[in-house]
């Protein structure tokens, strides 16, 4: 039985929700970066078309190096309880939320780039940091131990 999460692991889930966030734009850039390359080389703006793909690519190897440099790093500190699915699906679903925060603040809501970059990774971590150990069955009332009341010794 789990009693705690230690806070190295707990910092580990937290770079790992991270890691997830930058796997899951892997995909996400190389359509993004095609289908739009693609829209303005077809409209007659070859050059920006090209350049707007090779920008994309070149992010999207930045994403895939973020990735197995993040999950080579933090997976060896994580708790064992990081190798079940629930774990790993956790990872990517936080992820994919903190991916589509920032994707909706660069595209829609009129911030700074640095902080539409900079709060969702952030998010990502705190909220993988904090449900480390929901995630482990801490809070579940199932996963608590159970006390069995002493028997009183008759003489």
């Amino acid at each position: 039985m789990i009693r705690r999460i230690d806070p190295i692991g707990r910092v580990a889930y937290g770079a790992l929700c991270i890691a997830g966030m930058s796997a899951l734009a892997v995909p996400v850039l190389l359509v993004f970066g095609l289908v739009s390359g693609l829209i303005f080389a077809l409209d007659g703006e070859g050059l920006k078309g090209l350049l707007f793909g090779l920008a994309s690519l070149s992010a999207a190897i930045f994403a895939a190096g973020l990735f197995l440099g993040i999950f080579f790093t933090a997976w060896p500190l994580a708790s064992d309880w990081i190798m079940e699915w629930p774990g790993y699906a956790t990872g990517f679903v936080v992820g994919g939320c903190g991916l589509a925060l920032m994707a909706l603040l660069l595209f829609v809501v009129p911030v700074p780039i640095y902080v539409a970059v900079a709060l969702p990774l952030a998010g990502a971590f705190t909220v993988g940091f904090g449900i480390a150990d929901r995630l482990a069955g801490l809070g579940a009332p199932a996963a608590q131990p159970r006390v069995r009341a002493r028997s009183m010794r008759r003489r």
